[in-house]
C-alpha cells in the first residue's frame, strides 16, 4: 500500500503568483465601475462619503502600524479597500463622523484585532457597516432622492461639502429606508 503525505497549510492552496497589493488593486480597479456609478447617480456627497471613508481607513492603518513601530503597510492597499467597500455600503450623505468612525472602526477592530491583513474572520467594512448600523441606526437608513450628477437637481460641490460636514439637508429630500 502506497503512503500519501497530506500537508497541512493555511490558504490560498493554489498560488497565482500575484503579490497581496496586486490582488488589492485589482479589486479596486473593478470596483470602480460602481464607484463610478455611485458618484453618477448620487452625485457629489457620494464622491466625498468615498473620499472621506478611504482617507480615514489609510490614516488608521498607517498611525496604529507608527504606533507598534512596523513599517507603513500602505503600499498593499489593503486600507485602501476596506474604506472603498465601506464608503460603498454607506448612505450617499452620510455625515463625516459616520464615515471617519466607521473606517476606524473598520481597520482597528474589524482587521488589527485579529492580527492585520489576512488574519481577520470577518470583513472589516461589513464589521464596521453593522457597528454603524447598530449604534446610529437613524443616520444609516436615510437615504437622500437620487439627484444624479448631471442633472439639474444635482448638488454643487459645495452644497455637497456642507451636506457631509452637517450631516444636515432640507427634510423632503430624504427618504426613510
Amino acid at each position: 500500500m502506497s503512503q500519501t503525505s497530506l500537508f497541512l497549510s493555511s490558504s490560498p492552496h493554489i498560488h497565482a503568483g500575484d503579490s497581496v497589493s496586486q490582488v488589492m488593486r485589482t479589486v479596486i480597479w473593478a470596483l470602480m465601475p460602481a464607484t463610478a456609478m455611485s458618484v453618477m447617480i448620487f452625485g457629489w456627497p457620494a464622491f466625498l462619503v468615498i473620499v472621506l471613508t478611504v482617507a480615514a481607513c489609510e490614516v488608521t492603518e498607517f498611525l496604529f502600524a507608527k504606533l507598534r513601530e512596523r513599517p507603513s503597510p500602505l503600499g498593499d492597499a489593503s486600507a485602501a479597500l476596506t474604506g472603498l467597500l465601506l464608503a460603498l455600503t454607506l448612505p450617499p450623505h452620510a455625515p463625516w463622523w459616520l464615515c471617519i468612525s466607521g473606517g476606524v472602526f473598520a481597520v482597528l477592530v474589524g482587521k488589527q484585532v485579529y492580527g492585520g491583513l489576512g488574519y481577520n474572520i470577518f470583513n472589516p467594512a461589513l464589521i464596521a457597516r453593522v457597528f454603524l448600523l447598530i449604534s446610529f441606526p437613524a443616520q444609516m437608513t436615510a437615504w437622500p432622492v437620487v439627484n444624479p450628477l448631471f442633472s439639474e437637481q444635482a448638488y454643487t460641490l459645495s452644497d455637497s461639502v456642507a451636506i457631509v460636514l452637517t450631516g444636515h439637508q432640507a427634510a423632503p429630500e430624504v427618504v426613510d429606508a
